[in-house]
């Protein structure tokens, strides 16, 4: 992690880093820091601060807005959903990821509790 940020920021930059790192097709890169995006909603989870993701929803990075959507569908379904639709209209990877995103969250198979 990196130290003397908060949860917030470590997600906001691992977020945007990771969409760079998929944007130029470093998978290896990108996996790294998945499991670091993973590790970031795990803590915030234990330390009750998921709301951190509804507050990037809107972001103007893509890979921000799918990340804070989906660790955001547990707690405001309404709203993380409508992001991932609108993300679903991209051309780009993250139109497909949020597109398999809505339809894990709606087969029950995402775990985010």
């Amino acid at each position: 992690m990196i130290k003397g940020t908060s949860l917030k920021e470590k997600f906001l930059l691992l977020a945007i880093n990771h969409g760079q790192a998929i944007a130029i097709g470093d998978y290896k890169k990108a996996n790294k820091i998945h499991k670091k995006i993973q590790e970031v909603y795990k803590l915030a989870k234990e330390q009750d601060q998921r709301n951190i993701f509804i507050d990037l929803i809107h972001e103007q990075d893509e890979s921000v807005r799918l990340w804070a959507a989906t660790f955001a569908l547990s707690i405001y379904p309404d709203i993380a959903e409508k992001a991932l639709v609108d993300l679903v209209k991209s051309t780009s990877i993250i139109g497909l990821s949020a597109k398999t995103t809505l339809q894990l969250w709606k087969d029950g198979k995402l775990d985010l509790v």
